[in-house]
């Protein structure tokens, strides 16, 4: 199949047939790939200013396992279920006007930080690797980010037959790099350094519990961009999964590993200190071509809903489009305001995410609809949603801001759906009236 073809195959909104969908392998081959990203090194990094590295094991398996897990298996199989995309989800909550213009754009921006942030660090890599001083040569530097980005979107911008062949090569590579990096940290750090690393802690243990979600906290409205190419099966997506934790927790603890003794976030400046040869910046720049496809496609498929573009090539033309306004905030220097950004996603994502889950299960017991208009009782179950998120995470810190954000916001959506159907029955509270509803997939 050529290019144009596939291009015009894939479009955003209709939903994937049945005939259409793939192996559980393929979405957590691709999941796979998200997890090999540089903010996952970066964190992995920033624990260990605070953290032994028995603690960091700790902290990983219970954000990944008991967390990140569970939120990738619900929202993998709502996509699964309906055959559609996150933005496009959204109108049976949200409301065909505020999915596009809400949760498509925040789907967008969040995206398109992430992908900006990446294209960034991949930028100071490659510029590593050629001898260029990234903090010094901007000229010289923006090329090859420019360059970089370009080529980061090209798979996404053909669709997602292309991507899972690229993930297919990238996720070997990626293996390729945590083990130089765990070679290369004994060598130069030493076995009884790192294993006796103890240092006084910076933050509590569930704060940074909260900081691994942060980092995947996406993949909980995100998840369903994919999976609507996998079979609508429990096990099938109980397994997807897999994928973002077979990677996840071992690129997490290299990040920590391999910061043992240097005191710095920056990847770049950690793989330098180390005396990472030039394929270990390449291989850097490979792995994280696999989460930037992630990025980029959701960039598009969010934008695609937002101004109601249906075909394959419209989506492959705004994807392109998503990709230079991004090309253009990396050059800006997004990665000065990475944590802010982490942050920023940990508090609206889960908030989206606990209306679609309610939404989905609790009000239309496993069925979609395209409802149109707007939905205020999902707008007040996110404002609520976002403000504990918001007030548990800098007020008054306690507890899992992420996950409290999403079960909030998922409680006074449905909640608040209940007393709307009693009181002012409407399109949105038919199927809580006793009338039947479209269900598709």
């Amino acid at each position: 199949m050529n290019n144009k073809s596939t291009m015009g195959k894939d479009e955003a909104l209709s939903p994937v047939p049945l005939n259409e969908r793939q192996h559980w392998l393929t979405p957590a081959i691709i999941f796979g790939g998200l997890e090999f990203t540089i903010p996952v090194l970066m964190v992995g990094a920033s624990l260990v200013g605070g953290f032994s590295l028995s603690e960091i094991l700790w902290i990983i398996i219970i954000a990944m396992v008991l967390f990140q897990w569970p939120g990738n298996f619900i929202q993998g199989y709502i996509g699964a279920k309906t055959g559609r995309s996150s933005s496009v989800i959204a109108k049976s909550s949200f409301g065909e006007i505020q999915a596009r213009f809400i949760v498509g754009l925040t789907i967008f921006i969040v995206s398109m930080g992430w992908w900006a942030l990446q294209t960034a660090v991949a930028g100071n890599a490659i510029s590593a690797m050629f001898g260029i001083d990234y903090k010094s040569e901007w000229l010289a530097w923006a090329l090859i980010t420019i360059v970089a980005g370009l080529l980061f979107a090209l798979p996404a911008i053909i669709g997602y037959s292309s991507m899972k062949w690229t993930d297919y090569i990238a996720v070997p590579a990626g293996l390729l790099l945590i083990a130089g990096g765990i070679y290369l940290s004994l060598k130069n750090i030493g076995w009884e350094t790192i294993s006796n690393w103890d240092p006084e802690p910076n933050m509590t243990f569930l704060a940074a519990v909260s900081l691994v979600i942060g980092v995947n906290v996406s993949q909980w409205v995100i998840a369903s961009d994919y999976t609507r190419y996998a079979k609508p099966k429990i096990k099938d997506n109980l397994l997807i999964p897999l994928g973002i934790i077979a990677v996840g927790i071992p690129l997490f603890y290299v990040g920590s590993i391999m910061s043992v003794g240097v005191g710095e976030a920056d990847i770049v400046t950690v793989m330098l200190n180390m005396g990472f040869p030039v394929w270990g910046f390449l291989i850097l720049w490979f792995a994280t071509w696999t989460s930037q496809l992630v990025n980029n496609y959701s960039m598009g498929l969010a934008l695609a809903n937002m101004l109601n573009v249906n075909s394959g090539y419209g989506r492959a033309l705004l994807t392109l489009g998503g990709t230079i306004i991004a090309i253009i905030i990396a050059l800006a220097g997004i990665l000065d305001y990475f944590t802010d950004f982490l942050y920023m996603t940990a508090l609206i994502y889960p908030a989206i995410a606990g209306v679609m889950m309610s939404d989905f299960f609790l009000v239309r017991k496993q069925q979609w609809v395209e409802n149109k208009g707007w939905n205020w009782m999902a707008t007040i179950a996110l404002v609520v949603g976002t403000f504990i998120g918001y007030l548990t995470q800098y007020v008054y810190p306690f507890g899992l801001p992420a996950i409290q954000s999403l079960v909030i916001s998922g409680i006074v959506y449905f909640i608040a759906m209940k007393v709307k159907a009693s009181v002012a029955p409407d399109e949105f509270t038919k199927i809580q009236s006793g009338e039947d509803v479209r269900s598709v997939g």
